[in-house]
């Protein structure tokens, strides 16, 4: 038992000597699709929208070669809805959703001391802040249909799940320009799990946002 602790209190030291803590901030562009079911839906069609991201990130390394990290950043998560009916001008429905993100991934890297690549996989947890909308819609009457523009924000109802969680992984290139100071560059790709509305009672209708999200960063090392 003696040998097995001061195996453990060396491992310990060990990792604590190497270990850096490292804080920085990143911003960059994001394009998001939705993943809906077809029911009752025949005339609608799903496409990606562009964003943008912003946050802050903690990295904390055991090794040269492995991390922990953790980001929070705000992130626009957009998606476009066109209907296109025969007797209708097209119509469309673009929602800019405006989401506070905070994924978790474990930092695989390699290569040399200041060119370094790595590998990011992990998970994710975010809260939906707001949802802008803006499109074109109609009314009709006996004898006309009018065609008008609308710009708002949406209410949230008791449908809508404002927590969202899903996987992330992801690709990047890091560079140290000093013992301390450093650049980044990564694409993460982030998957729901859970889908931001909860379903009407007859109907099955899960909606799903995958988001891919390229940033540029600086951080500083302790």
């Amino acid at each position: 038992m003696l040998k097995i602790l001061l195996v453990l209190l060396f491992c310990g030291t060990a990792v604590s000597l190497s270990a850096q803590w490292s804080l920085g901030v990143k911003g960059g562009w994001d394009i998001t699709s939705i993943t809906r079911s077809d029911a009752s839906r025949v005339d609608e069609t799903y496409s990606p929208v562009g964003g943008y991201e912003a946050g802050i990130q903690a990295r904390y390394a055991f090794r040269d070669w492995v991390a922990i990290r953790a980001d929070l950043s705000v992130m626009r998560r957009s998606h476009r809805m066109d209907r296109h009916l025969n007797y209708l001008d097209s119509l469309y429905t673009k929602h800019h959703n405006l989401y506070l993100m905070l994924p978790v991934t474990v930092d695989f890297s390699f290569g040399g001391k200041h060119l370094r690549g790595h590998a990011l996989l992990g998970g994710y947890a975010g809260f939906w802040l707001r949802d802008h909308i803006v499109g074109k819609t109609y009314w009709m009457t006996d004898y006309y249909v009018y065609f008008n523009d609308f710009d708002e924000m949406r209410t949230f109802t008791a449908e809508d799940r404002r927590f969202c969680a899903g996987l992330t992984g992801g690709l990047g290139l890091s560079y140290a320009i000093t013992d301390h100071w450093g650049l980044n560059l990564e694409a993460l790709y982030y998957y729901d799990l859970t889908s931001h509305h909860k379903g009407y009672p007859h109907l099955r209708d899960p909606r799903y946002l995958n988001t891919l999200s390229v940033t540029f960063g600086v951080n500083y090392t302790f």
